[in-house]
């Protein structure tokens, strides 16, 4: 039978740390509210998985690879492993020294803060192990209308654009939205509720500003652990193209809109857990592989054109910031990225995918199909930061979008977004060449054949 414990540790920051999330330089002025990283533990006897769930934009693999070396040490665990999930808050800190990204350089970090954070998060993981005890899980989901948007459309002129500002020439959406709420619901022997773990694909950006806040993943995880007097934890699910900005209503962008999305998730998590049914799991099965992700080919010419933008525009142009981007993805030497990756499957009811990077939202529903479980969840941003994952027709219209105009204007950044910009396959966000999606699909095709075989031996 399967043991879940449960553990949380608070992980806020000190004042004055800068947040990540957008291009210009926030620090900290105070605490909307406070970041935690949850951890989850399932343990058959034979096996032990941790996932943790973190309240940041991302969390850099050193964390993790830490842990690891902390639960082998500290908890005498042989055979485990461990993903680490940052829910994609956009008010939160770094997480580590990540040299790879220009929009992060200037950001203030407190060396003591980012020391001390692997003990944090691993005070998560020794609770969860400490307090496991047998359970009984239980699985539904629902489609929940209304909240989230594929944020890519195409236009009257033939672009397609993110954020599009002039709504009144916009064509239809570009791409295949998936808006399944997920929960598990875990229960002990005698019926007592002890945690609902939730699945939902939509950016955590609503927020904004200079105070440190989870956002609406943390604000709906403590309303959910508050209303049922249980723990609470969530996983944000392939959002690379989802927001919450309904560009047919100008409401959407409204202070309302936090309550919105977590009193409609609220809702449906209510009444999706009254009709779930908890039985007890007899097993778990994880594989953990590191896919290479084809990089992002730059010539010669892109180098020389990039080193002309960041010589003659001002630091915040859209061209100096394209420029500097390509420069530091030349820097690396390798033709691919790691993205460290894990599947867990409980009984033959329930498998979940964990993956690094910004997933888009069809590549997230072909995995879907491809696992042949009744209830299936894909969790982007796991194990350290790749950045956006776009799918092959988007690099496709990007390049179309060429043809119809010039594809990095001179404009600031903040006026490029929702006017002029593919923004997810551009250097800025995207590291990535256009085969990343036969890539992962084809690299997680190999991963269920070997999960498969594992579990039947």
């Amino acid at each position: 039978m399967v043991n879940i414990g449960f553990g949380s540790s608070l992980v806020s920051p000190p004042v004055g740390s800068g947040l990540v999330g957008y291009f210009e330089k926030r620090v900290s002025k105070g605490i909307r509210d406070d970041l935690y990283a949850r951890c989850i533990c399932f343990d058959d006897g034979q096996g032990t998985f941790f996932a943790v769930s973190a309240d940041f934009c991302w969390v850099e693999p050193e964390i993790r690879e830490k842990l690891k070396r902390m639960i082998a040490e500290k908890l005498g665990i042989k055979r485990f492993d461990i993903v680490v999930h940052g829910t994609h808050t956009h008010t939160g800190p770094l997480t580590g020294y990540n040299k790879t990204l220009i929009y992060t350089e200037e950001l203030p970090i407190n060396p003591g803060y980012i020391e001390k954070l692997p003990l944090l998060f691993f005070d998560a993981v020794e609770q969860s192990y400490k307090s496991r005890q047998n359970a009984y899980l239980g699985f539904g989901s629902v489609n929940v209308s209304g909240i989230s948007f594929i944020r890519r459309y195409k236009m009257k002129n033939g672009m397609v654009i993110t954020n599009p500002v002039d709504r009144s020439q916009i064509v239809e959406p570009s791409g295949e939205l998936d808006n399944t709420l997920n929960v598990m619901k875990i229960q002990d022997k005698s019926g007592q509720l002890l945690c609902l773990a939730i699945n939902f694909p939509l950016h955590p950006d609503t927020i904004g500003g200079e105070l440190i806040s989870s956002d609406w993943p943390g604000i709906l995880v403590d309303r959910v652990s508050r209303h049922f007097g249980c723990s609470a934890i969530f996983f944000n699910g392939a959002a690379g193209d989802i927001n919450h900005i309904n560009p047919y209503d100008s409401q959407t962008r409204s202070p309302e809109i936090v309550e919105r999305i977590v009193s409609t998730l609220f809702e449906n998590i209510k009444n999706l857990q009254e009709n779930i049914e908890c039985v007890p799991a007899e097993c778990i099965a994880f594989s953990a592989e590191t896919f290479r992700m084809p990089k992002r080919k730059i010539t010669r010419q892109q180098i020389e054109q990039a080193k002309e933008y960041v010589q003659k525009y001002p630091s915040n142009n859209l061209r100096s910031i394209v420029g500097r981007s390509l420069l530091k993805q030349a820097e690396i030497r390798s033709d691919y990225l790691d993205n460290n990756v894990a599947l867990l499957t409980v009984d033959s009811t329930a498998a979940v995918f964990f993956t690094s990077g910004e997933i888009f939202s069809g590549i997230g529903l072909k995995i879907k199909k491809m696992l042949d479980f009744k209830h299936k969840w894909v969790v982007e941003n796991c194990n350290g930061f790749l950045g956006y994952v776009p799918d092959e027709k988007a690099f496709r219209v990007a390049e179309e979008n060429k043809k119809i105009k010039e594809e990095f204007p001179d404009v600031s950044v903040f006026e490029s977004i929702g006017m002029e910009a593919s923004y997810e396959t551009s250097p800025i966000p995207c590291k990535l060449a256009p085969e990343a999606e036969q890539a992962l699909i084809s690299q997680f095709q190999e991963l269920l054949r070997k999960h498969a075989a594992c579990t039947a031996g």
